[in-house]
């Protein structure tokens, strides 16, 4: 995991792929709304279909460059990924889970309880149910953009 002081200087960093081809160079980072954590990063310049999200899943920082345990064809085919994330500085959740499924990630809120379809976002999905939002992900969102508070 990258170290919270290190997230703001992410951007501008190149960003390379467990093969060692460069991506492209970070946008912003995307935190989770809830716990804060780093989890996406918008990359810009290494692919002909534009932007790309990488998760930060398993990323090391440092030595002025990013480190992501993806392959460059795996970022290469989640550039194709088509997500309406209007101005990059958030993703709704339908784009979340469209990106992961490009990344072979499970929701690490699942992975809290051993016992699958008891976790977190199986919590979330009752609420919605409740709440009368069921089927409308692309509306919510869960990540925005850590932006430099100047300190």
């Amino acid at each position: 995991m990258i170290p919270q002081e290190q997230l703001v200087s992410l951007a501008g960093q190149p960003v390379f792929a467990v093969d060692g081809r460069k991506v492209g160079d970070v946008v912003h980072v995307l935190l989770d709304d809830t716990t804060g954590r780093p989890e996406w990063v918008r990359v810009r310049g290494g692919s002909a279909s534009g932007d790309v999200f990488v998760p930060l899943r398993g990323a090391v920082g440092g030595d002025g460059r990013l480190e992501v345990p993806f392959s460059s064809a795996v970022i290469e085919a989640a550039s194709r990924v088509e997500v309406e994330c209007g101005d990059g500085e958030v993703l709704s959740v339908a784009d979340e889970e469209k990106l992961s499924a490009c990344f072979a990630l499970t929701d690490v809120r699942e992975q809290v309880n051993a016992e699958g379809g008891s976790g977190w976002s199986a919590m979330d999905r009752a609420q919605d149910v409740q709440a009368g939002t069921a089927g409308q992900e692309s509306l919510r969102t869960r990540l925005r953009v850590l932006h430099d508070s100047g300190a």
